[in-house]
């Protein structure tokens, strides 16, 4: 039996709160690794949305170590031990400096903006762009990751205006790959070997619904401008402490720069329950988008009570994200959540049109760092 929100307008999956007009079902494909859909339920309890009546938040330490400096009007001030200084909790200071597209992006110009705002103002023109593309790896844990064995890239493009999309698949395992597209609103697979080639899966039904992992597990594109400033509100207000910048930098590797930014998107504490990446969630339910729809998912493979341990790299030019590596920071007492996604992101004037290749079309991905952890 579901369980549902007080409202009665969502139910819990497993993985996140889904609106009630729509209960979607798992498709696996038929090979080793499971097509593009809702990743496997996590062992957490479904969190109720937190009441917008309370508004006192306590801050819980996450990776690093943090002493209460002060208390102001029943406000907590705390200050970070570790080397990365992040940004002060709440809203940045009005008139906080940034870095906008087209202005010189320097190390000194960089070391010169405050992390929080500057953070702020990239999740915004993420959270603006009509069209948003996500190609994502994920893995159980950390050692999976280094193994780099046995794993899928998931290349998908959503227009929220429009719910056009495009899908791509392709999973790697110790016996090869499997190569899956959308084209032309139909599921083909690459079957390698005795010439068969692209065939189409007429017994699945993945390229006739848009796909669940639309959103980072921090912000969807698509959202307008006032609801993107939302989302920043909820942030400031009912998720205090939930995100905490570094100081960005910059780093060139493999013949390109890009801005490194680290953000600690931490577990708060609010009425007892932990709440990790739950905060994004709830900041996008609240934004104002029509939560009714039934093809705007909240999907995440993140356990809803852990933080999250990001790795940013942002164009130089856009100041957009182009990839990014995410480490789940499990809650104290929640499900043991070590999770590791690696991101590459595109904003595309348009939803790619998928063409049906000559050979399997593997896909490719873009890891600035390489495969280590951050």
């Amino acid at each position: 039996m579901p369980t549902y929100s007080d409202d009665g307008q969502w139910w819990w999956d497993g993985r996140a709160w889904q609106p009630v007009t729509q209960q979607p079902q798992q498709h696996p494909m038929p090979q080793q690794q499971p097509y593009p859909g809702p990743p496997p339920a996590f062992h957490q309890q479904a969190p109720q949305p937190p009441r917008r009546k309370s508004r006192t938040l306590m801050i819980v330490a996450g990776a690093v170590a943090l002493v209460l400096v002060a208390s102001v009007g029943g406000a907590l001030v705390w200050k970070n031990l570790s080397g990365d200084e992040p940004a002060a909790t709440g809203a940045p200071p009005a008139g906080a400096k940034i870095i906008e597209p087209g202005q010189p992006v320097t190390a000194q110009t960089l070391s010169e903006v405050h992390p929080q705002a500057f953070v702020e103002s990239f999740l915004k023109r993420q959270m603006v762009a009509p069209i948003g593309q996500l190609k994502t790896i994920r893995f159980e844990n950390p050692e999976k990751f280094l193994e780099k064995k046995d794993y899928s890239i998931t290349d998908y493009a959503v227009d929220h205006r429009t719910n056009k999309f495009s899908l791509e698949y392709t999973g790697f395992s110790g016996t090869g790959t499997t190569d899956r597209k959308c084209i032309d609103g139909k599921s083909m697979m690459y079957i390698d070997g005795e010439g068969l080639g692209w065939q189409e899966d007429k017994g699945d039904d993945d390229c006739t619904r848009q796909p669940f992992f639309t959103v980072d597990g921090i912000v969807s594109s698509g959202l307008t401008a006032e609801q993107a400033d939302r989302v920043l509100a909820y942030f400031h207000q009912e998720g205090d402490g939930y995100l905490n910048a570094a100081q960005p930098t910059l780093l060139t590797t493999g013949g390109r720069t890009y801005i490194r930014q680290v953000v600690d998107f931490k577990t708060i504490i609010r009425d007892d329950q932990p709440y990790g990446t739950a905060v994004s969630q709830f900041a996008f339910r609240d934004c104002g988008h029509n939560r009714d729809s039934a093809r705007w998912f909240w999907a995440t493979p993140f356990n809803l009570a852990a933080g999250l341990h990001m790795v940013y790299y942002l164009d130089t030019k856009t100041l957009l994200p182009v990839a990014a590596y995410q480490a789940s920071v499990p809650a104290a007492g929640s499900y043991p959540d070590k999770t590791v996604q690696l991101v590459n992101y595109a904003f595309p004037a348009a939803v790619p049109q998928v063409k049906q290749p000559k050979g399997p079309g593997t896909l490719t991905f873009n890891l600035p760092e390489g495969w280590k952890t951050r």
